[in-house]
């Protein structure tokens, strides 16, 4: 039986900074596009299409992933509690 390791993750990120990284990935991708166009570039506008689908392939790839995602780390030491009898040790 293969045994596969396990990846945990704790989010650190505020809804507020959630929004700002897809704006500011979003505006990326248009200024890129609209500055092509303004200098007629192709070149540049097919770089921001480009940039625009590999975003959107990243995203849709990390929501299949497997890795398990906790907002908080009472979250993250709860489940590992009850999944796997973790306890926390204090060390002096």
């Amino acid at each position: 039986m293969k045994k596969t390791d396990q990846e945990f993750l704790l989010i650190a990120q505020t809804a507020l900074g959630g929004i700002m990284v897809n704006i500011s990935t979003f505006v990326l991708v248009l200024a890129t596009i609209g500055i092509g166009v303004w200098l007629d570039s192709s070149p540049m506008e097919w770089v921001g299409a480009i940039m625009f689908w590999m975003v959107l392939i990243a995203r849709a790839a990390n929501r299949k992933s497997n890795k398990k995602a906790f907002d908080h780390p009472q979250e993250l030491a709860d489940y590992l509690h009850r999944k796997y009898g973790v306890i926390a040790k204090v060390e002096d």
